[in-house]
């Protein structure tokens, strides 16, 4: 039997063979896509595990966003309970307020806010539905927050003014301002852009309070 002939002897309609080019060049496009997905599960995974505290424990041991420093212990140092206002440096006009932070957002006052300096932190406690909040803002090259989170706080990615950003919440954490000793805090909203870096605190601030807030924010004149 020969079966090259038999093959050829078929009456067969077979597709017309496609034209076959190399594509060397479109490589480095298509591997984009397999990296962006991978970039995407990773911070998927991150952010189911900060909601778990367990996880947060075995897996981070402290995040940075912008110019705040999140670190995750078993168990949190010694801490007083502070006014929002305690420490937070001599009273502050706004020009000055701009001039040490560029990108100085202002809350929806019917006045000037009545803005605080310690160091490179700027900060103005003012009333939200009723209730005392803290904005604190800093040029993210020019200092630190520190957070220390233990127990059942909680750490929750969001997204803030377009941006990434975390609101814990949960068990009061400690929180340490510049030139300050630690304080305990309650709820916070932390956000970051390139070159600044924003935080607002209340006892009682609930998370869709605390983003509506945050988008109310505007420009320094």
């Amino acid at each position: 039997m020969n079966l090259e002939r038999e093959l050829r002897a078929l009456d067969v309609e077979w597709p017309p063979t496609p034209e076959l080019r190399l594509a060397l060049a479109a490589r480095p496009r298509r591997r984009r896509r397999p990296l962006l997905a991978a970039l995407a599960l990773a911070l998927a995974a991150l952010a189911a595990a900060l909601a778990v505290p367990q996880s947060r424990g075995a897996i981070l041991r402290f995040l940075h966003l912008g110019g705040e420093t999140i670190r995750f212990v078993e168990t949190l140092p010694p801490a007083e309970t502070r006014p929002l206002a305690a420490g937070l440096g001599p009273r502050s006009s706004q020009a000055e307020a701009r001039a040490l932070v560029p990108a100085l957002l202002v809350p929806p006052l019917a006045g000037p806010p009545p803005w605080q300096r310690s160091g490179s932190v700027v900060s103005v406690v003012f009333l939200a539905h009723g209730r005392p909040v803290l904005l604190s803002e800093l040029t993210s090259t020019q200092g630190v927050f520190l957070k220390k989170l233990a127990g059942t706080a909680n750490a929750e990615w969001v997204t803030v003014r377009g941006t990434s950003g975390l609101w814990l919440t949960g068990a009061p954490h400690v929180f340490f301002f510049p030139r300050e000793p630690a304080r305990l805090a309650g709820n916070t909203l932390v956000w970051a852009t390139e070159s600044t870096t924003y935080r607002l605190e209340g006892p009682r601030l609930r998370r869709d309070d605390a983003l509506a807030l945050a988008r109310s924010l505007r420009p320094a004149p």
